[in-house]
């Protein structure tokens, strides 16, 4: 199914901790340079009884999209405020007539129930396809249903569901090129050299040098380690991934490192540093949400430096 790329605002397809935080926002309208531009980002209408008058009998059939739930309309000759008793009725009983409006998308048939409400906290918007406009984060809701929070960095688009399983999309898309196995392999070598203390390293890339690894003033010990510097990132220079040691423990993603990693970027940490053949984990954190990501994905070249798990 192809979708619109009209955006909407909808609370409930969050998680509820989420939700809670988010207020409805409209984004701002924006004069298009062709027809065919205009049509595709042209703002979903919503269709109510006083203000438009609806049809005896849709001409197409209705897809209702509400808490990561997909619901065919029955019949074409419901009316949106029967459609929304149905909702309440059979699935919903939220969604009632005081506290939604129903969000229509006349040229695709979705509908999008939205509840009403003064809510305190951050806004978020929901889009249907991908914003062309560069937007720092958003949330985007598939043809499955599947609503994801969408952060964008130098490095890349990242990727993560908050409500309904499964991704449509990968979850790590670089705006960079992968990088080299080489660099990988350096970093595990000092890790290797000093295995009873962690390590934090960071890999750079250079618009001008390409990739090269970073290592930061660190306090380190046998269970920890912290930078004691910032670093200044530019368009021309940023961080792509950070990868830390844990000595001769495991490969594990902490507690603590749940609580550092919240910047949205790719993560590694490498365990069994007394070993020939260290053990490795790769994540990418959205925003403080994470999801698991194979090596292949961010290096080039064949892993020959450790057991990769």
């Amino acid at each position: 199914m192809t979708m619109n790329s009209a955006q909407t605002t909808i609370f409930d397809a969050l998680p509820e901790e989420e939700r809670n935080e988010l207020v409805s926002v409209e984004a701002p309208n924006k004069t298009q340079k062709s027809a065919k531009t205009s049509q595709q980002s042209k703002s979903v209408s919503s269709v109510k009884s006083a203000e438009e008058p609806e049809p005896e009998e849709y001409e197409i059939d209705r897809v209702v999209y509400y808490a990561g739930h997909r619901k065919e309309v029955p019949s074409r000759t419901m009316k949106l405020e029967e459609v929304r008793a149905w909702l309440e009725r059979e699935h919903f009983p939220e969604l009632t007539k005081e506290r939604t409006d129903m969000v229509y998308d006349k040229t695709t048939g979705h509908i999008v129930p939205v509840l009403k409400g003064h809510k305190k906290g951050a806004q978020m918007t929901v889009f249907t396809e991908h914003p062309t406009e560069t937007l720092p984060n958003y949330y985007f809701l598939d043809e499955y249903g599947v609503v994801s929070e969408v952060r964008r960095t130098q490095a890349g688009v990242f990727s993560i569901p908050v409500r309904g399983t499964g991704l449509s999309e990968p979850p790590v898309t670089l705006s960079v090129p992968r990088i080299p196995v080489g660099i990988l392999e350096e970093i595990v070598r000092v890790f290797q050299t000093e295995p009873d203390v962690e390590h934090l390293a960071y890999v750079v890339w250079d618009t001008d040098h390409h990739y090269s690894v970073y290592w930061p003033e660190q306090t380190s010990s046998a269970v920890s380690v912290q930078s004691e510097e910032g670093f200044m990132e530019t368009d021309e220079r940023f961080i792509v991934l950070q990868v830390h040691s844990h000595g001769r423990l495991p490969a594990f993603f902490s507690r603590q490192d749940d609580s550092d990693e919240i910047r949205t970027g790719l993560y590694g940490v490498v365990g069994l540093c007394h070993q020939p053949y260290p053990e490795m984990r790769f994540r990418m954190s959205c925003g403080g949400k994470f999801w698991s990501v194979a090596p292949g994905e961010i290096f080039s070249g064949v892993i020959r430096c450790g057991v990769v798990s």
